[in-house]
This record gives C-alpha cells, sequence and structure tokens, in this order.
C-alpha cells in the first residue's frame, strides 16, 4: 500500500545561500495553490538580524494578501536588509483566510542564512601577565569612523598561560583551506591542547563535540587521500600523482599524536602504513624524479622528521639518529633537523648518545640570537626549503624548544625562545598552519613545566569608573573568564571631558599566582570598500555574460549590473613577478549569486573555457618544466561563498583562472576583492578593490 501526502498550499522561499553585512537582497517566495479552488492567502515574513525595506524604519515583519487561482503559483518578493554579522533568520508562513465555513490551512517554513562579517573588519590584541605587580592599566582609545553595532572590547583572563594560544587554536580551526598539510596541521595543534580545551570553552570555537566531529571528519579525509605505500598527497592520491615525502612524514607525525592523546581511534592500517613509509622514507624519496634537484639539506631534513616521529611513537631510533648524524655532519643538516634528531637520540640510552646530544647542543648555543629577553635562530634551506619543507623561521624557534625541552628544560634559552615566539604572534596567532601547530605543540610542553605555582586569587576589572566584573582563581585550572564591552560603551563619551576618545581599562589582581590577560579589539571601518594592494601578487577581476553581453555590464560608477538569472564568467588575472610557492587564488562571489560546477552534464554546454572544466592536469613537481599559464592549478574549490585555486610553486608570470556562476538573487550586493597569497607566507598577497553589484 502506497500514500501520497500533498499540502494544498505551499510555499517556497528562494533565499541567497549567504549574505555580506552590507547587502541588501530582495528574496523572492513562490506560493502554489494545489487545490480545484479559487483561494485567498495571507502570507508572510518575519526576520531576526535583517530589516525589510518599508518605510517603517526596522520594521522586521511584513505580509501581502493574494488570490491564487486553481492549480497555479505566485512569486512573492520581501526586500531586506542586514543588520549585524553572524546569522539572519527568516520565518515563512502562508496560511487561508479563518472562516466558519471552510477549514482552514497553510504552510511555514523557517530557515536561517550567514552574514558574513565585514571584509573590512580589523581585530587588535595585546597580551600580558601580572604576578608581583598588582595592577594593569591599559588606555583605550575608541577608534574612528566604525561601525557602532559591530565589534567589541574583549577581556580574557587566566591562571595559566596555555589559555593565549587559544587564538591560534582558532585560527587552525578557522582557516579556510583545506589541503593534506592543512587538514593534518589542524588536528595536530588542537591534539596538543586538547587538555585546555576540554576545560574552557572559547565563545569564537564550537562545543568541544563538534570540534571532535570536525576533527574525526578530518581524519577521514586523510585516509581518502593516501597512496598504497603509506604515503600522502597534497590534494589527492591520483593514480597519475605520487606521495609527497613533506605531506607524508606531517601526517604521520599528526596520527602519532592522535594515537598518543586517544581522544580519537587511529584506523590502525592507516598509522600502520604512514609508519611503513617513515622507515623507507629515504628509498622513497630516491624514486621520485624530481627529487634529483633537491639539495641534501632538504633530503637529510626529512629523514630527521620521520626519525623524530618514529621517536614520539615510542620507538628506538637513537642508533638511526645517530648514523645519521654520522653520515650528514652539520653541514648538511638544518637547525631544524638538529631539533628533530635531539628527540630521536633522547629515545636511547646509550652513552655514545649522550655525547652526540651533547655536541649538537653546543652547536646550537652558537646560532641562537639572544636578547636579555628573547632568543630566536635564523635558518635557510634555499628556494626548494619553502616549496618542500614549508620552512619559516618562528617553526626552527618552535621545533628548537620543543627539542631542548627534552634534554635541558631548565635552560634559560628555552624561556627565552618562549618569550621570542609569542612577540612573533599577529593578531594572537602565527603566520601559517605550519608556525600555529609546531608552536602549539612547544608551547604546551613548555608551560606544563614551567608552571609550579599554585594560583590563589581574585581579578577585578573597570573601564574608567565602572566596575565591570570580578574572577576568582583557586587551584590549578585553566579555566578562562571573558568581558565583552560592546563597541557602543566603547565609543560613548568618556567621563574626562578632556580626552572623550580615550578609556582607562584597569585590572586589580589580590592574591598569589600569576595573571595571564589578553585585552583585543574587535571592529569594522564604517568604509567597507578596499582599495586593492599589490605586495608579490597584481590581481584584477572582470565579468562577461555566457548567454548576452548586455546582461553584464559594468556603470559609469564601477558598480556591476547583472540580469536576474544570467550565466556568468568570473575571469581572474594573477601577475607575478617572483617565484612564489603553495599559492592559493581566491576569489569570494556576491550573495546573490551562486557558483556553478560545469563538469556536471547540462550545466553549460560547450564551455571550454572555465578552469574548472579542466580535468588532464599535470601533476608533475614543477621543477621539471617550466609552468603554462592555461589550466596552471592543481587543485580547485568551488564553495557557497568562494571559488579556490591552487598551485604549489608558480613562476613568474601573468595567470589566467575563470569559473562560472548563476545570477540568482535580485538585490544590491558587495562584491569583497579576490586575493591571492603565499599560504605559508602570506605577507606576500594581493588583492583587487571592493565592488558593488546590483542584480535586477
Amino acid at each position: 500500500m502506497s500514500f501520497t501526502v500533498q499540502l494544498p498550499i505551499m510555499i517556497r522561499p528562494s533565499p541567497p545561500r549567504f549574505l555580506n553585512y552590507g547587502d541588501t537582497a530582495h528574496i523572492s517566495v513562490v506560493l502554489q495553490n494545489q487545490t480545484d479552488l479559487s483561494i485567498l492567502l495571507h502570507a508572510g515574513l518575519r526576520a531576526t538580524n535583517a530589516k525589510l525595506l518599508t518605510s517603517q524604519t526596522n520594521q522586521q515583519a511584513a505580509g501581502y494578501s493574494i488570490v491564487l487561482q486553481p492549480s497555479k503559483r505566485a512569486a512573492l518578493t520581501f526586500p531586506l536588509s542586514t543588520i549585524h554579522s553572524g546569522k539572519a533568520r527568516f520565518q515563512f508562513i502562508v496560511s487561508t483566510v479563518k472562516s466558519e465555513t471552510s477549514v482552514q490551512f497553510g504552510d511555514a517554513i523557517e530557515l536561517s542564512v550567514p552574514v558574513f562579517t565585514p571584509a573590512t573588519s580589523e581585530a587588535f590584541a595585546t597580551y600580558g601577565d601580572i604576578c608581583e605587580e598588582a595592577i594593569v592599566l591599559q588606555p583605550v582609545e575608541a577608534p574612528k569612523n566604525v561601525i557602532p553595532q559591530f565589534g567589541e572590547l574583549s577581556i580574557t583572563t587566566s591562571s595559566t598561560a596555555l589559555a593565549s594560544l587559544t587564538d591560534a587554536i582558532i585560527s587552525l580551526y578557522t582557516y579556510p583551506y583545506e589541503c593534506t598539510e592543512q587538514l593534518s596541521s589542524r588536528v595536530l595543534g588542537i591534539q596538543a591542547l586538547w587538555d585546555v580545551l576540554q576545560a574552557f570553552h572559547c565563545k569564537d570555537l564550537p562545543e568541544v563535540s563538534v570540534m571532535k566531529t570536525k576533527l574525526e571528519s578530518d581524519l577521514n579525509t586523510l585516509k581518502g587521500r593516501q597512496y598504497s605505500n603509506g604515503g600522502f598527497g597534497y590534494w589527492t592520491n591520483r593514480y597519475d600523482s605520487y606521495a609527497d615525502p613533506y605531506m607524508s612524514v606531517h601526517v604521520a607525525h599528526c596520527l602519532v599524536v592522535v594515537m598518543n592523546k586517544k581522544v580519537f581511534n587511529v584506523n590502525t592500517n592507516m598509522l600502520n602504513d604512514a609508519l611503513t613509509y617513515l622507515e623507507n622514507v629515504e628509498s622513497e624519496i630516491n624514486q621520485l624524479s624530481y627529487t634529483k634537484y633537491w639539495s641534501d639539506l632538504t633530503r637529510f631534513s626529512l629523514i630527521s622528521y620521520a626519525l623524530y616521529v618514529r621517536a614520539k611513537h615510542l620507538q628506538n631510533v637513537a642508533d638511526e639518529a645517530s648514523q645519521l648524524f654520522e653520515r650528514s655532519g652539520f653541514d648538511k643538516l638544518s637547525l631544524e633537523a638538529l631539533g628533530w634528531l635531539l628527540v630521536a637520540l633522547s629515545s636511547g640510552k646509550s652513552h655514545d648518545n649522550h655525547q652526540t646530544i651533547e655536541l649538537i647542543y653546543n652547536y646550537l648555543k652558537g646560532k641562537v640570537s639572544e636578547t636579555s629577553e628573547t632568543a630566536n635562530f635564523i635558518t635557510s634551506y634555499g628556494d626548494d626549503g619553502r616549496s618542500v619543507m614549508l620552512h619559516s623561521n618562528q617553526r626552527t624557534d618552535a621545533i628548537l624548544l620543543e627539542s631542548l625541552l627534552y634534554i635541558d628544560p631548565n635552560s634559560t634559552l628555552c624561556t627565552k625562545l618562549c618569550k621570542g615566539l609569542q612577540a612573533h604572534k599577529v593578531k594572537g596567532a602565527w603566520k601559517s598552519t605550519q608556525e600555529n601547530c609546531f608552536v602549539l605543540i612547544a608551547l604546551d610542553k613548555y608551560f606544563h613545566a614551567k608552571e609550579k605555582d599554585t594560583p590563589d586569587f581574585v581579578a577585578n576589572i573597570w573601564l574608567d569608573n565602572d566596575y565591570c566584573g570580578q574572577h576568582q582563581y583557586k587551584g590549578r585550572t585553566t579555566n578562562t573568564h571573558t568581558v565583552n564591552i560592546p563597541m557602543t560603551v566603547i565609543l560613548s563619551s568618556s567621563s574626562d571631558t578632556n580626552n572623550n576618545n580615550k578609556k582607562n581599562l584597569i585590572m586589580h589582581k589580590d592574591g598569589n599566582g600569576r595573571l595571564y590577560y589578553r585585552i583585543g579589539l574587535n571592529y569594522a571601518p564604517s568604509n567597507l570598500q578596499l582599495n586593492a594592494v599589490n605586495y608579490g601578487f597584481k590581481i584584477e577581476r572582470t565579468y562577461v555574460a555566457i548567454n548576452d553581453s548586455t546582461h553584464v555590464q559594468k556603470q559609469s560608477d564601477d558598480t556591476w549590473k547583472f540580469m536576474l538569472g544570467e550565466k556568468i564568467r568570473v575571469i581572474l588575472t594573477m601577475t607575478t613577478t617572483q617565484r612564489r610557492y603553495h599559492i592559493a587564488l581566491v576569489d569570494y562571489l556576491p550573495a546573490g549569486c551562486e557558483p556553478l560546477n560545469t563538469q556536471l552534464k547540462g550545466t553549460l554546454t560547450g564551455d571550454t573555457h572555465s578552469s574548472v572544466t579542466r580535468s588532464n592536469r599535470d601533476y608533475r613537481y614543477c621543477g621539471c618544466r617550466a609552468y603554462s599559464n592555461v589550466g596552471w592549478t592543481e587543485h580547485e574549490n568551488l564553495r557557497d561563498e568562494r571559488a579556490e585555486a591552487f598551485r604549489s610553486l608558480l613562476w613568474p608570470g601573468v595567470y589566467e583562472w575563470s569559473y562560472v556562476m548563476r545570477a540568482t538573487c535580485a538585490g544590491t550586493f558587495i562584491i569583497p576583492p579576490a586575493k591571492a597569497e603565499e599560504m605559508y607566507s602570506p605577507e606576500n598577497f594581493g588583492r583587487c578593490s571592493t565592488e558593488k553589484v546590483i542584480i535586477e
């Protein structure tokens, strides 16, 4: 027996998949009469975090009355604009008019749409701690020309410095790209501080259970990228590509740490195959044709990293590490490799190993740059160190800090390296996923070793004369407390009439122990326009209609105008004058458009221009041949709000990439800039300017 269920009246809204702050959208709602009667209907919308464009200010509900003929449909339009970033929620309802002679019926639906933070949002933070001193006075100057509804002054206190690492965890968790390195670094870094995350909740991170689900999904994705030899590729395990040695060792590092933490179940075959790859890493490197271009420094660094990972898996690899050191000497070992070898050598108890450890330790002492407060190492592999090893100075400092904590945890050099790493944070995090994950591993080990005093104190906070709250810490805990002061309060006039722009934030500690604090200011300028910049990449963007050239036009005021329903080709042109490594090119769509996957049958007949349709890409290592500027990408993603293209190495030249989107929602929308960056040197970047489009 079968049943067919059908509503007499149906409502089907068609909102955009997302909105940007400042957008105006005309949301279409289709009403369908599935009866054989002519019906008078009342239809309405109620919105949260969005306001309807009516004669009344801030109206968040509106309705229509309409007579719908039998078996007919009608489309209603609700024009609205965003209020804040976050989520906009919509409740749509339709019902027949209540009557004594007929049954009332209808339909309703509720949905939410993300409203993204303005592309021009800015955040600054300062960190510090109080031990002997009892009071901190931090002047706070109100930013000028900002959006009052967006942003806040956030004061976070803790009795452990581990809490100051949450921004780095957030950076890893929210990192938008998902190559193998970035997925494994996310799992690796978050696992390093899993105990901290269990103890407190950060408002910018989801619940621990949600994070756990995401990390398990990342591990499953990594499993799908493993080759039969146990290695891993950057994006795939395609038959026409090869396992990347650094990726393979890094993922194995991730799996070993996850195994040791015992938070997730690691697939046994996946881990064993990865460890087998590490045991044969030198022969795996030699089998690849392009590795003949690598320096000995890079080769021995990879082998050292593999020994370090095996040592963390509690394998005794001290003899292999000692033999590697004898083969290479200091001339063919980077400082990172020496750090990894120190950990590997520590896995054995031989007297000869201790002599080698002492020899390396003394060598490192001669390579460090020290001040009275901080210390750091400066090193380089050359070009293949950036393309193969993803090298950076801060990652080197983190690796060496961890290794020194194995052999001499009481050294003042450890304390100085820790302070040096903390000083290089930008907005609370380090500049790449590699730096963040290795620094988190090192600092987690450092703080657990160094924080020995039992806290017992109370922290009180004032903003000028206004009391903001009290935080109490008694005993060892990784708990944090946060006070958020809205931007409207920061912008309000100070009681000090001589300087209305400045306020004073006061923190007072009463009791024993060390108070760690973070003071962060988050805001968005009222002018959402970003100008084009070129710090290594020049980016240009244009739009071309596919069906009719008159349907996509640029107006005299530089505003674009799209015809609703038109398919549009987005053409990005990227110019670089130097060799670039691990590039991400990202274009953000206007909210009224959706990307089209032209590989799907029927999406776009006869399209040969869109880069997303090409499947005959060459995955050989770029050192073997010069690039063409056609079909240059290694991996591409189409997401709701952006399109992404990636390449591991790019020669100087002009590169074009395109994709297709469709205008699906009428309105006026902000088009955030397209940008390109080196993912592991994000200071090398470029973008085009912010634009605006009218879809009608």
